[in-house]
């Protein structure tokens, strides 16, 4: 062998060197990459089905509405608004014993109420309400029985209303600002108040119709006759009356005001409550509908960390035959022998003592 030839099997041996620590970059590159991916993927994957299989577990039947309640405070702000009572304008008909007797003791204790902590400051021509007025004016318990009756109102839910209505009104009476209103009116006195009205009135007025035939000569030129006729005339007149001032509401008008406003204030938070829940059980069933879509995406993310574990594990097989066969090719070692140098050739300090042995 000449010493070209020798230059040209160290020139070929040195290209291959450099060959293969390229390789050996690229390939632990990949495998660095590849191992992340695929962590990246399972955990991906399991946290996707923990998540699916919460919102699978969830049921709708688990949402409870929350009650609605109004408290004395809530009452403060009232205008007088009316507000339809349940059951209003029905008749009486087989009602529960029970159920009368609630109502007419509830009425009673409502009564009461108005008398102590309202009436007091009432004026000298303002006139007392009996028990069987005071039910008509604010209660009217025969409507709310026959209802009850009827099924088209729930007994347990009415008088669970009513007696919070007795606790928030009762709260209401003692607050400063009911106090202050209800004495402004006591101290109140009326003025004489003027303010214009717009009325008409029956005026008689001549004129000429030229299809009335009442007269004679009716036919000769200009035709027609003189008629009178009745008109409504507009005209403004100044009327006086005694007012308290503005802004004075009597103690009637501040109950009602308030027991008016517990009614709408607590459908407003019941309806709202109701809302509320059915909101939370659609979203439960769509949890549930999406829950299933995202456990059917993990299991195809978790086969897709299998698919690349499977590349992984083929480049591995691939690349350990490879330098068992160079191993064998070149100077018979065991396969064990070219397992152990290709382990020892992966880490980089060792990579050209290695190349060296196999050389």
């Amino acid at each position: 062998m000449t010493d070209t030839d020798v230059a040209r099997a160290r020139l070929g041996e040195r290209a291959g060197n450099l060959f293969d620590r390229i390789e050996r970059i690229y390939l632990r590159i990949l495998r660095a990459f590849i191992l992340i991916f695929a962590t990246g993927l399972i955990v991906y994957a399991a946290g996707l089905a923990i998540h699916s299989l919460y919102k699978m577990s969830r049921s709708p039947e688990n949402v409870i509405e929350q009650p609605a309640s109004v408290s004395g405070a809530d009452l403060i702000p009232a205008e007088g608004a009316e507000v339809p009572r349940p059951g209003e304008g029905a008749q009486v008909d087989r009602t529960n014993p029970a159920h009368r007797a609630f109502y007419r003791d509830f009425t009673r204790r409502y009564h009461a109420l108005f008398r102590q902590r309202f009436e007091p400051f009432r004026q000298p021509e303002d006139r007392q309400l009996a028990v069987d007025a005071f039910d008509d004016a604010y209660l009217d318990t025969d409507a709310r029985l026959a209802a009850v009756t009827d099924g088209r109102l729930s007994f347990e839910t009415d008088r669970a209303d009513l007696e919070q209505l007795l606790v928030a009104l009762t709260q209401a009476a003692g607050l400063p600002e009911t106090q202050s209103r209800l004495q402004r009116y006591k101290n109140a006195r009326k003025v004489r108040v003027g303010r214009n009205v717009q009325r008409t009135r029956s005026v008689q007025r001549s004129g000429w119709d030229s299809n009335s035939m009442s007269c004679a000569n009716w036919y000769y030129p200009p035709y027609g006759c003189p008629v009178t006729r009745t008109v409504q005339q507009p005209y403004t007149e100044r009327v006086y009356e005694m007012r308290f001032p503005e802004g004075t509401r009597s103690h009637a008008d501040i109950f009602r005001a308030y027991h008016n406003r517990f009614f709408g204030l607590l459908e407003e938070r019941r309806n709202a409550n109701s809302a509320r829940a059915a909101g939370e059980r659609e979203e439960i069933m769509i949890g549930q509908m999406e829950g299933g879509m995202s456990l059917t995406k993990a299991l195809w993310i978790f086969g897709g960390f299998l698919t690349v574990m499977f590349f992984f594990l083929l480049i591995a097989i691939e690349r350990h035959q490879r330098r068992v066969a160079a191993v064998l090719a070149g100077g018979g070692a065991s396969p064990v022998e070219a397992a152990r140098e290709g382990a020892e050739d992966e880490r980089p300090e060792q990579g050209g003592e290695a190349t060296a042995a196999a050389a």
